[in-house]
């Protein structure tokens, strides 16, 4: 441990007061979790506040919409009582958002198949499953649909980990934790889940609006996330935004096409 962390142990990190026990007396969050770096301590910050609600919330909604990058920068310099634990945020706004979506449009099958394009790539291929698969027609339509509104939350989890890990090898010489990567992950991926909702309301207005929700806007995000977290100049931080935003890109899109992909065989 370097003497700078040795100098401010005694400081709560969150909101400056002095530390005389384990616990600031003033915010009531504990001395060690501004040192503590580790994933497990994301996870914990989650289940202390599993079961409670406050205003926090929205606080951090809207420092998430109107300051990219501030969460994630507030988080791991150790203000974590101030805000809503960036898991919690991820996990509240997920199953808001889905639940909207698919209540909204339960039936995938109608969405991609019946009202699709004649040049539709995926229909093809959800076609191609069904006329392989010994289910009746109806039956067909119902298990695909419910392994899709099942599993696309799931596998956004997995795109969130690729991402993350390539944070971390992106700035590797920099030695950041590996567990700030992920608050920086959570916190984008909130973002874009409220983009992915706006993309779906506007939907009926044409693609170019979805291309822009679910696109465009993440990635105009990112560039300003990225200079604000990571400290760079500005030209630099276009540099890594560009590779992260391509990246991003090939991730949402083999998320969702891999969802449709992965739902139809199953259901076949």
């Amino acid at each position: 441990m370097n003497d700078l962390t040795e100098n401010i142990r005694h400081i709560c990190q969150n909101c400056g007061a002095d530390l005389n026990g384990n616990y600031c007396v003033n915010c009531g969050q504990s001395g060690k979790a501004a040192f503590d770096k580790s994933v497990f301590a994301i996870i914990a910050h989650f289940f202390e506040e599993l079961f409670t609600w406050d205003s926090r919330f929205f606080q951090s909604i809207k420092y998430l919409f109107l300051k990219p990058g501030f969460l994630t920068h507030e988080y791991i310099s150790g203000r974590h009582k101030r805000y809503i634990s960036p898991l919690k945020m991820f996990l509240f706004s997920s199953f808001i958002l889905f639940f909207i979506m698919i209540k909204s449009d339960p039936d995938q099958y109608k969405s991609l198949v019946t009202e699709g394009g004649e040049d539709n790539f995926m229909k093809e291929l959800i076609l191609d499953e069904e006329s392989n698969s010994s289910k009746s027609h109806d039956l067909f339509i119902e298990e695909f649909n419910n392994k899709f509104n099942d599993n696309i939350t799931l596998y956004i989890f997995f795109i969130m980990l690729v991402f993350s890990v390539l944070l971390k090898i992106v700035y590797l010489p920099k030695k950041y934790f590996y567990s700030e990567h992920v608050v920086f992950t959570l916190h984008f991926f909130t973002f874009t889940l409220w983009c992915y909702l706006m993309g779906f309301i506007c939907q009926g207005l044409g693609e170019v609006f979805v291309f822009f929700w679910w696109y465009f806007v993440p990635g105009f995000y990112l560039l300003i996330a990225v200079r604000k977290v990571y400290h760079k100049t500005l030209w630099k931080a276009i540099i890594v935004s560009m590779f992260l935003t391509f990246s991003y890109w090939l991730l949402v899109t083999g998320w969702i096409f891999g969802t449709i992909f992965l739902s139809a065989v199953r259901a076949s």
